[in-house]
């Protein structure tokens, strides 16, 4: 097995910013604009850089709110987005900002309460209208050209698995049927790294592909290792109660052992080497079975209990 996390490519929120510190600093007009990333890297998974709706807080550094916007999907054309706010130059403010949550964030009128707050999806493949973003930028300062970047990061993590067969011994043949994301976050905070530290907090069934979604795993590239399939889920740090892991289910059939049918061969596995799943990465996953097939590869757990021997 090969894992690697790596980091997505970030949207930059421009946010010219400031704060009244002391009598007569006067403010100033600023332009916050957002830009969108660059394209999604497969068609067939959700737009990775759809933006539907967007909120903005600003707060001074007493952590008091001076600044909030929020664009609806209803009032966003999927265009560049320019707000103008009036904040003092060369002040520092801690910005707040978040994407395609579908609603606005309200009742934070303190730094405090805003860094509280958690986003819950009501299943783990909400993300029709974008993937939730956020980003937390301290010590923000807009100075002369009254703006500042905020880099925002993807509040999911994705997961590339592949199959690699050139292992398995002749006339073995192990079929995907289905991946699931196992142990999955329902909810994750806004503006900070996020564990589970609550049984409430997970989704009964994670993200799933199963069928024609897995087509992928079942049919090899000129290198002998099967096609991509991508799985998505809600940062969950190691640290918490439990962590996320995928489960593959394959259909398997050898000289002499079989799955029974209905029932499938299941590979267990975690995210990352200690186990979390952290916004905003990118793991690749390779699955490698070796002759039999039965022998359970490296840092997987093997459930056999579908087999049986002719």
């Amino acid at each position: 097995m090969m894992v690697r996390g790596v980091r997505w490519l970030l949207i930059i929120v421009a946010v010219a910013c400031t704060r009244v510190e002391k009598p007569g600093r006067e403010e100033s007009p600023v332009v916050i604009t957002l830009h969108p990333p660059c394209p999604p890297t497969r068609s067939s998974n959700p737009d990775e850089s759809l933006i539907t709706d967007y909120n903005i807080l600003v707060y001074n550094s007493f952590g008091l709110l001076e600044h909030k916007t929020y664009v609806p999907r209803r009032a966003f054309d999927g265009g560049p987005v320019s707000v103008e706010a009036r904040l003092v130059a060369e002040a520092p403010y801690t910005v707040l900002t978040a994407a395609n949550l579908g609603y606005g964030l309200g009742g934070f009128g303190t730094l405090e309460e805003a860094l509280s707050c958690r986003y819950y999806m009501a299943y783990p493949d909400e993300f029709s209208a974008g993937i939730p973003m956020a980003a937390c930028l301290e010590d923000a300062v807009a100075g002369k050209n009254l703006r500042i970047d905020v880099p925002l990061e993807r509040l999911m993590s994705r997961v590339d698995l592949c199959i690699d067969r050139r292992g398995l011994g002749t006339g073995v043949s192990l079929r995907v049927e289905s991946v699931e994301v196992c142990n999955s976050a329902s909810s994750v905070l806004l503006f900070a790294g996020s564990i589970v530290d609550s049984w409430p907090q997970l989704f009964t069934r994670g993200y799933m592909k199963s069928g024609s979604e897995v087509w992928p795993l079942n049919h090899d590239t000129l290198e002998g290792v099967s096609g991509v399939v991508s799985l998505y889920l809600l940062e969950s740090r190691s640290g918490g109660l439990t962590q996320p892991y995928i489960e593959v289910k394959a259909s398997y059939h050898s000289e002499k052992y079989h799955t029974k049918p209905g029932e499938y061969l299941v590979f267990r596995f975690h995210i990352s080497p200690d186990g979390g799943a952290e916004r905003n990465s990118l793991y690749h996953i390779t699955l490698k079975p070796l002759a039999s097939g039965l022998e359970c590869p490296d840092g997987w757990r093997l459930d056999k209990s579908a087999i049986y021997e002719d």
